[in-house]
Formats: structure tokens, sequence, C-alpha cells
């Protein structure tokens, strides 16, 4: 695994950190790394991992969001506010777009937390458990991964319109090295969001889909033969 990725300590903080890596997927770790540091995005890499383990490093990944990211970030803007003498218009309108963005994405994660990621978790149980099938016939009547795509919206694009807003700002010297801490943290956060969309996007909902269509057919045939 390349320890010495740039990327290396930002992905495995997600994880419970251990010299031997106990219970931690080497080889998944890897794929993310390469996803982090190459460019196009192989999704055909992550295909010999399973739905459980994709699902696990999406949800690690939204903790490591709410309660280290976005606080860091909120942080930095907090201090480079206080650091300038007078009310400085560009400062206030990113205070105000920051606290904006944090709760659009707390929402948007709330809502795959408590819908899509046990709806995905189901799907798999269900695939591979008779006993979840019938679970699965009453969840799908009310949730699809058809309607959380109607309603999905990525956040990158986002959070790159307040790394521009902050391009409008010339710090004074006195503040001009957290200006760029702040700067570097919303690059960094920005091309976590770009991997953690690609792997939902084109992992983890395709692996989906499969998974669900799979029980439908299944479903449809038992019906057929009643």
């Amino acid at each position: 695994m390349p320890e010495n990725s740039d990327f290396f300590p930002q992905v495995m903080q997600r994880y419970t950190i251990h010299p031997a890596l106990t219970g931690i997927n080497k080889e998944f770790i890897a794929e993310l790394l390469r996803a982090f540091e190459e460019k196009p995005f192989c999704a055909s890499a992550f295909d010999p991992f399973p739905v459980d383990l994709i699902v696990d490093y999406i949800q690690r990944t939204h903790v490591f969001y709410l309660q280290k990211k976005l606080p860091e970030i909120e942080q930095s803007i907090f201090l480079l506010s206080g650091l300038y003498t007078s009310h400085h218009p560009i400062l206030a309108a990113l205070q105000n777009f920051f606290q904006r963005y944090c709760r659009d994405l707390t929402a948007h994660i709330r809502a795959e937390e408590t819908e899509l990621l046990p709806y995905i978790v189901l799907l798999q149980r269900a695939s591979g458990a008779s006993d979840a099938l019938s679970e699965f016939i009453l969840t799908r009547q009310r949730y699809s991964i058809s309607a959380f795509l109607a309603d999905h919206h990525d956040t990158e694009d986002e959070l790159k319109d307040i790394r521009q807003t902050i391009g409008l700002y010339e710090p004074p010297t006195t503040n001009a090295s957290l200006y760029r801490i702040l700067i570097t943290q919303l690059q960094t956060f920005e091309q976590d969001l770009r991997v953690h969309a690609l792997i939902e996007d084109q992992v983890l909902i395709p692996k989906s889909l499969q998974l669900e269509a799979g029980l439908n057919q299944l479903l449809s045939k038992t019906a057929g033969s009643n």
C-alpha cells in the first residue's frame, strides 16, 4: 500500500489508525489513493470490492466531513475574519456562504444515512438471505435507487464557488498565512468531495442498481410462476 502518498493521511483519518491496519482492506485503500491521485477515474478498479465495504467507506467519509473537515474550515474562516480590523464584505459573504453550504451538505448526508445507505444494505442482505426479501418487498413500495437519483446532486461545485469567492479577497500581511491555509483546506476538501462523488455515483450506485434489478427480476419470476 502506497503509504508515501500525499493523500494517505487524509484517507486513513477515516479509519482507526493502527500500525498493522487491522481490519482494513489494504487493496481497497490502495485503489482509493489511486483515485485521489490519478485521472481519469477508473470505476472498474473497484469491481472486486463488495457493496458493504463501499458503504462503510461512504459512512466513514460522512463522519470525517461532519466531525473534522467542516469544523476545521469553519474555524479558519472565523479566525480569518477576526484578524481583519474592519468589516470586510467578502469575509461576511464567505461566512454566510459557508454556513449555508454546511447546512446543505449536512442535509445531503443525513438523507443518505437515513434512506439510501440502509436501503443499499437491505439490497445486499435480501440478495443473500430469503428472510430479508420480505423487508425489501415492503421497502421498494416507498423507496428505490431511482428515487434517490431524482433528488441527488453533488456538492463539490458549490465548494468551488466558495473558493472563487475567497479569490476576490486580498488579505493584509497580518493574516496572509491563515489565508493560504484556508485556500489549501478548501482545495483538499474539494478534491476529497470529487472522489467521494465518483465512488458513490460510478461505483456504489451501479452496484446497487444491479442488486436491485436482480431482486426485482427474482420477484417477477416468482410472481409469474404462481
